[in-house]
């Protein structure tokens, strides 16, 4: 996805860029679903739309693929292609340090974006996280902060809400600077181990210093699965 959400997530969440520290050998994780809307970094971007990623971890290394495909004929040109891999590892027992590269690939405009990143992430009440994101070709800067937390509410059903804020400013559009947030509320049924499904709730936003006209605050809904192996 296009951010670590990962916030998936994530979000798309996707979060975007899962860390398997302990992984010590070749795993695989699909997922596929439907968003109301595209919301990425506060800035509504479609309606209704078709996400689906598969990743792939070994070691403390990950990379994967995270697609958007709008559902209305309106937002026919929001097709997007996500292209990621990064490092995580393990500083302390507490601590754990995450870095990567995303390409955005949009293939209606025949154009992409390269983006870097570094964070931080804390085991800790509240999951707490800090990444940094550079984009070389919007010459963007984004700092973003997440927390998130999961609640058993029965024996194969979890509640996984999530928050997240950040900051972006590019210096090749002049007075392209914003904030915005996000939060998110999933009900996770799991099947199996490897297998779960997910309906949500979420909300995000910017300040409404992106571009003219634009919608400010966004509330939207998702579904989507997953499957390990």
């Amino acid at each position: 996805m296009k951010t670590k959400l990962i916030t998936a997530l994530s979000a798309a969440g996707v979060s975007l860029a899962a860390v398997n520290v302990n992984a010590q050998e070749l795993t695989w994780t699909a997922s596929a679903g439907v968003e109301s809307e595209y919301v990425f970094r506060g800035v509504e971007i479609a309606s209704e739309s078709f996400q689906a990623s598969i990743e792939g971890a070994y070691g403390d290394g990950y990379f994967g693929v995270w697609m958007n495909e709008s559902l209305e004929d309106e937002d026919k040109g929001a097709s997007e292609y996500d292209f990621y891999a990064g490092y995580g590892y393990a500083i302390n027992d507490t601590l754990t340090a995450d870095f990567g590269a995303t390409l955005y690939h949009y293939p209606d405009a025949d154009d992409e974006t390269f983006e870097i990143y570094t964070g931080l992430s804390l085991d800790a009440p509240l999951a707490p996280s800090f990444y940094v994101y550079y984009d070389f070709d919007l010459e963007a800067l984004t700092l973003e902060g997440s927390v998130s937390k999961s609640y058993d509410v029965a024996e194969k059903t979890a509640l996984e809400l999530g928050a997240a804020a950040g900051w972006v400013d590019s210096d090749l559009d002049e007075g392209a600077e914003f904030y915005y947030y996000n939060a998110t509320a999933d009900l996770v049924y799991s099947f199996n181990e490897t297998t779960t499904a997910s309906i949500g709730a979420r909300v995000g936003g910017n300040d409404g210093r992106f571009g003219e006209g634009g919608k400010d605050d966004n509330a939207w809904a998702g579904v989507s699965f997953s499957k390990s192996f």
